[in-house]
């Protein structure tokens, strides 16, 4: 399957990186974010906004700067993350592990599509939601369902990239460079005349090599580098998951 597409707005948070401007900065020498990224949600209500931790508040903040309040309630989204909210889950361990209750109402926030949930309750969106996740590539993952959706639904279609680090027990576990990031694309049918991108999978026996760049920021980071850079061709992403060819194209 070869996905294209065209991206119609998009956003982005992280450590130090807030608005377009700094991000379109950020693209022409990238590094991977460090510290705790800020996010300002005054206008979501007090007691829904206590009830999202740092991700999820990463993930409405990208997702309410693509979709103002108020509109895209009929348009689909898909949610794309590595981990999901793992900060959650973990705290629920800990709380089995010494043998406490269970709430109810967190283990509901930590499932992988907890998220997309929160988002869809707090925006009314009454459009088919998906949450994915696909190892390292979790980011095509996402691409490649949206696209799907955008060829059933023939209007548009919102896509939700999202990670943060795991917690220090899981550490270990981490194979790539890690850091806090959200970011949302609006995606549209790619028409006559117009620029867009395409994605689709390559064999495994290909001879393609990794880009450099994706050595030094985690994947999601790395594709978002890929769709800032106008001049930039194409990317090859290879991970033990699968190997991609992302291209920006011209219909």
């Amino acid at each position: 399957m070869r996905a294209v597409f065209a991206i119609k707005a998009w956003a982005a948070v992280a450590p130090g990186l807030q608005n377009q401007a700094q991000w379109l900065q950020w693209a022409q020498a990238p590094a991977c974010p460090v510290g705790v990224a800020e996010v300002d949600l005054a206008h979501v209500p007090p007691m829904s906004r206590r009830r999202l931790g740092l991700l999820a508040k990463m993930a409405v903040s990208v997702a309410d700067a693509v979709l103002p309040s108020g509109q895209g309630v009929d348009i689909p989204m898909v949610w794309a993350s590595r981990y999901g909210d793992a900060e959650k889950m973990i705290a629920l361990l800990k709380s089995q592990a010494q043998q406490e209750p269970l709430s109810p109402t967190a283990f509901g926030l930590s499932v992988h599509n907890g998220v997309g949930a929160q988002y869809s309750i707090l925006r009314g969106v009454r459009a088919n939601a998906v949450c994915v996740a696909s190892s390292h590539c979790a980011p095509e993952a996402g691409v490649v369902e949206a696209v799907s959706l955008l060829q059933e639904e023939g209007r548009e279609v919102m896509l939700v990239c999202y990670d943060q680090p795991l917690a220090s027990e899981y550490a270990a576990f981490h194979d790539e460079p890690v850091a806090d990031y959200a970011w949302a694309l609006l995606l549209e049918p790619l028409r006559a005349g117009c620029e867009g991108f395409a994605l689709q999978a390559l064999d495994a026996g290909g001879s393609f090599e990794r880009d450099s760049s994706a050595a030094a920021l985690p994947h999601g980071l790395d594709v978002l580098h890929f769709l800032l850079q106008a001049h930039r061709k194409n990317m090859v992403c290879s991970h033990a998951a699968g190997q991609w060819l992302w291209e920006r194209v011209h219909a």
